[in-house]
């Protein structure tokens, strides 16, 4: 659809005067006189995928399929909602309408993600975020953008309770030196961050399975087909360490803070708390 000359055909609608001019300018298909097409072209016109609707509150929507993609009210406000479908399509759609350059919409984990100027904001599905054209620095403004947050590591926190099990730690990296990674080819399958903290935390025998469980997880084949090799990395072993603990501390080892974009790390999967397997 996009990337084709169909992209440069649809017309630049980045005010609701512009968005009625368009759809008045719009003859309706034949035999179906609520169906006017976006692109008023000969090629255009043959996309009814892509539609401009008036409604009775003289709002103006341009639909992609079934989705009121951009809703242009009588006050300036443009409405963006990708109506649960967060794909390249109704990005590279909304975008194209609003004027490419003047803003930014792509995908971002699965959600949209707009940029106008240097705000971002994540679009949750269904709900629609608020813009509004400013001509004099030639982009849109975000109208009461919702927040954004995102779950930073606290480092002396965490240094603690990497300490409380300091012991375990070394002990389960010099087995990794000596035994022979063949003995731990065989999966056995993931258990909870919970069972794991148990067991680590637990008897010498309860250790002993931590270990042995830890060593199973991390003992994996390397390198390419010609030359692979069976082995155990001690980064491996301290990662799930590492992620047993942020399971298990999760509230005591993070913070919520407020961003401008959206996060990039993963830190919100730590918030799932202690079920959730290693």
């Amino acid at each position: 659809m996009y990337g084709t000359r169909s992209s440069y055909e649809i017309p630049v609608l980045n005010t609701y005067e512009k968005a009625l001019a368009h759809y008045e300018s719009i003859k309706p298909i034949r035999g179906k006189d609520w169906l006017r097409p976006i692109i008023n072209t000969p090629n255009g016109r043959r996309r009814q995928h892509m539609q401009i609707i008036k409604h009775r509150d003289e709002t103006i929507a341009c639909r992609l399929y079934d989705t009121n993609v951009l809703t242009y009210l009588p006050d300036g406000e443009i409405h963006f909602t990708n109506g649960g479908y967060a794909t390249s399509t109704t990005h590279q759609f909304a975008a194209a309408i609003l004027g490419w350059g003047s803003v930014h919409i792509h995908g971002h984990r699965d959600q949209t993600c707009i940029n106008c100027g240097k705000k971002s904001v994540l679009v949750e599905d269904y709900n629609p975020i608020k813009l509004r054209w400013n001509a004099d620095v030639y982009r849109y403004d975000f109208i009461d953008p919702p927040k954004m947050y995102a779950y930073y590591l606290k480092r002396a926190p965490m240094g603690m309770r990497r300490k409380e099990i300091e012991p375990f730690t070394k002990y389960v990296l010099a087995l990794a030196k000596l035994v022979d990674p063949k003995q731990y080819e065989e999966y056995k399958g993931q258990q909870s961050a919970y069972w794991l903290h148990r067991r680590v935390t637990g008897d010498e025998d309860a250790r002993v399975e931590a270990a042995e469980y830890l060593l199973r997880r991390a003992c994996t084949w390397r390198g390419d087909w010609l030359n692979r090799e069976l082995s155990i990395l001690p980064k491996d072993i301290t990662n799930m360490l590492d992620d047993m603990l942020k399971y298990m501390h999760a509230e005591d080892l993070f913070e919520e803070r407020e961003v401008d974009k959206p996060n990039t790390n993963d830190n919100a999967k730590y918030m799932l708390g202690e079920d959730v397997t290693i």
